[in-house]
């Protein structure tokens, strides 16, 4: 995956950094494990719920070009984030506030090859960085696959995927609230945001989302666009604006009502799609 380093530095005044408290740091924190080859430690973190995974590492030897011209009052501890690059910027917010913990903690300052010297962390920095070279990447390497997403709706997207748990809660695990995933068709070149509907299963509606897969209560499944959806749904849904824009909730009496809308719903299945 594309990504770019940023480097740790410490003040050279400073006692030697720990590693043994840094591996510490990262064994309280889910979901990252700890890999030693003869070479270096890589620390893993894997996320299931957007299915990418991104490393620190810990090196023998300096990563760092021309480390000469750097301020010779800062030592690289031979201590880097591989930041991916092509992952909505909401995700790399939860990453750079791992992060800065860290540089808090372990009194770090941060290198890339993008500044002009070693400097404290800082968060805005990092993120204006990571745009920039996710846009250099892109207008020289193309999305790889990838899809391109207006940024405001993605975040909007992302925090409801992080917030699936919390929903159900809150509804007291009574209205089923499952994950979103991006669909295209690889005929049309045709995309977007795609969640499921049981038919008569009170649900939550994630925000922004284009199609609905239907299952109806003979567990057959079709595909309908949202505007189509809307057209015969929207009545029995209620809007959760307090908690997320263009967020749904069809709660259990609507639900139960709902099941009319079934036959005028297949009327409007997307045929022949190839999502």
């Amino acid at each position: 995956m594309a990504r770019i380093n940023i480097h740790f530095f410490r003040n050279n005044t400073l006692d030697k950094l720990d590693f043994g408290k840094v591996l510490e740091f990262f064994d309280e924190l889910p979901n990252f494990e700890i890999y030693y080859t003869a070479n270096d430690v890589e620390i893993v973190y894997t996320d299931k719920e957007f299915q990418f995974s991104y490393s620190y590492l810990i090196t023998k030897v300096s990563q760092v070009r021309q480390i000469y011209k750097l301020n010779p009052a800062f030592v690289n501890v031979n201590f880097l984030l591989q930041l991916p690059i092509l992952v909505p910027e909401y995700v790399v917010k939860e990453i750079l506030t791992v992060t800065q913990r860290l540089c808090k903690l372990f009194e770090l300052e941060v290198f890339n090859d993008a500044f002009e010297d070693v400097k404290p962390f800082n968060l805005m920095d990092i993120i204006m960085l990571f745009k920039a070279a996710r846009r250099a990447y892109i207008e020289e390497n193309g999305l790889e696959g990838k899809i391109l997403f207006d940024t405001d709706k993605l975040n909007s997207i992302c925090k409801y995927q992080r917030s699936i748990d919390n929903i159900c809660e809150w509804y007291h695990h009574e209205v089923q609230v499952d994950y979103c995933e991006p669909v295209i068709d690889r005929k049309t070149g045709e995309y977007g945001i795609c969640c499921v509907w049981n038919i008569g299963i009170p649900t939550v509606f994630p925000p922004y989302f284009d199609y609905v897969k239907i299952k109806d209560e003979d567990d057959q499944e079709f595909m309908v666009r949202r505007k189509d959806f809307f057209t015969f749904v929207e009545k029995f849904l209620s809007e959760m604006a307090n908690f997320l824009p263009d967020m749904y909730v069809m709660k259990t009496k609507a639900a139960h009502k709902s099941r009319s809308t079934v036959g005028k719903l297949k009327k409007f299945a997307i045929l022949d799609q190839t999502f």
